[in-house]
């Protein structure tokens, strides 16, 4: 889903909307169609019971699937209204990356320093968490069966998280449009404003995501925050 520029003439804009409306309401029916699918057979009476658990297996995955959607589209309106960070409050870096990286799914490599056991960063832990859990989750998927590694240091006042898969690479314009518009085939079968979101996060704390290179030619992610004073 692409977001219309703001210096779009009021015209132009509604066009856009319109568009926007359309791509929402194809990405929804995604899901829809399956649970209605799985819906409609259950009510047969000569379902055969192995039958019956992989249609009630098919809503499951595909509500949650559409619950997610509905979230996706939530923060979103959250972000642009400047509500999307409320609850603040000091939480212990090295947690922080640690949280976001379990969210994630199962442990992977990671590095963080004795010296991060003290370090600070005043925010919405679970948006942090949010946003480090997306973009790991992402580079999980860029790296396949591949190593990803996060590291994690203190620089003056800022946490700088480093997120790394050197065995896989950036295609053609992903990297320079990563965090300008939305993913035209999402990473993970939801609207495509996920990392979008991450980016919204880290701002409204101040900091920052870009994407990089390892030494290597490796994706790279580069997320700073700043640290609590």
């Amino acid at each position: 889903m692409a977001e219309p520029r703001p210096s779009q003439p009021a015209d132009g804009g509604e066009n856009v909307s319109l568009m926007l409306l359309e791509r929402l309401a194809h990405d929804l029916r995604g899901p829809l169609s399956p649970l209605q699918t799985a819906a409609y057979l259950l009510r047969r009476d000569d379902i055969e019971p192995d039958r019956r658990v992989e249609l009630l297996e098919i809503i499951e995955r595909q509500t949650t699937r559409l619950s997610a959607m509905v979230q996706e589209v939530s923060d979103w309106t959250r972000a642009r209204q400047s509500r999307l960070v409320e609850h603040r409050r000091h939480v212990g870096a090295s947690l922080l990356v640690e949280m976001g990286c379990a969210a994630a799914g199962p442990m992977l490599q990671t590095e963080l320093p004795e010296a991060l056991d003290t370090a600070m960063v005043d925010g919405d832990a679970q948006r942090l968490v949010q946003m480090l859990s997306t973009l790991v989750e992402f580079m999980r998927g860029k790296a396949g069966d591949g190593d990803v590694s996060v590291r994690a240091s203190s620089s003056g006042n800022s946490l700088e998280v480093v997120i790394e898969t050197p065995g896989a690479t950036w295609a053609a314009d992903e990297r320079e449009t990563l965090f300008k518009q939305a993913q035209a085939t999402p990473f993970d079968d939801g609207l495509g404003m996920r990392l979008l979101l991450a980016q919204a996060i880290a701002q409204a704390h101040g900091g920052a995501v870009d994407a990089g290179e390892t030494d290597g030619g490796g994706a790279r992610l580069d997320i700073r925050l700043p640290l609590a004073s």
